[in-house]
C-alpha cells in the first residue's frame, strides 16, 4: 500500500508564531508599562507644587530574579553635585510629610522622631518644623486609574500588531 503524505499549508507559520509569542507578549506588556507610567507621572506632576513637577517620572525595570517588568512612577531623586545643599528630594519630602512638631500624624515613619532629639531641636531657630501638605498621596488615586486606563488601552491598540508578527 502505497504512503501518503499530506502537508497542511501556513503550519510552519502557525509555529513560528508560537516560537515568537513570549517575546512579542513581552515587547506589549513593556510598551504598556511605559505608556502607562507616563500616563500616571503626568497625573501626579498635576498635583506636586510647581518647584517638584521635574522629579516626577516613571521608568520600567526588569526583576533581577524573577525576570518581571515592573512599571516604577513617582518622585525620583536627581542628584545635585557639588552642593552642600539638601537635593529637592528632600526638601518635596519634607512639604509633603512636615518636620519635626508637624510631621504627618496619619503617616506610618520607618524611623519617627525620637525623644531626645527634641533636646537638640530647642536649640535651632525654628523648633517648631515645617507643616505637612500631603499632596503627594492625594495624587496617587487618580494617577492608578490613568495607569490602568493607558495600560489597557495600549494592550488593545497593540492586539492587531500582534497578530501580524
Amino acid at each position: 500500500m502505497p504512503a501518503y503524505r499530506t502537508y497542511i499549508s501556513g503550519l510552519d507559520d502557525c509555529l513560528k508564531c508560537f516560537d515568537k509569542a513570549p517575546d512579542n507578549l513581552l515587547k506589549v506588556i513593556r510598551t504598556a508599562l511605559k505608556e502607562g507610567g507616563k500616563e500616571a507621572a503626568k497625573e501626579i506632576r498635576k498635583a506636586m507644587p510647581r518647584r517638584f513637577k521635574r522629579l516626577v517620572s516613571s521608568k520600567v525595570v526588569k526583576g533581577i530574579l524573577s525576570g518581571d517588568y515592573t512599571a516604577l512612577v513617582g518622585a525620583f531623586n536627581k542628584i545635585q553635585s557639588g552642593t552642600d545643599e539638601p537635593s529637592d528630594w528632600y526638601k518635596a519630602y519634607w512639604k509633603n510629610y512636615g518636620t519635626l512638631k508637624h510631621r504627618d500624624k496619619s503617616h506610618k515613619f520607618d524611623y519617627p522622631i525620637k525623644p531626645d532629639h527634641w533636646a537638640a531641636a530647642k536649640r535651632r531657630r525654628n523648633n517648631e518644623g515645617q507643616p505637612h501638605e500631603n499632596f503627594y498621596d492625594g495624587a496617587i488615586g487618580p494617577a492608578q486609574d490613568a495607569f490602568l486606563r493607558k495600560f489597557r488601552d495600549s494592550v488593545k491598540s497593540q492586539e492587531d500588531k500582534l497578530k501580524e508578527r
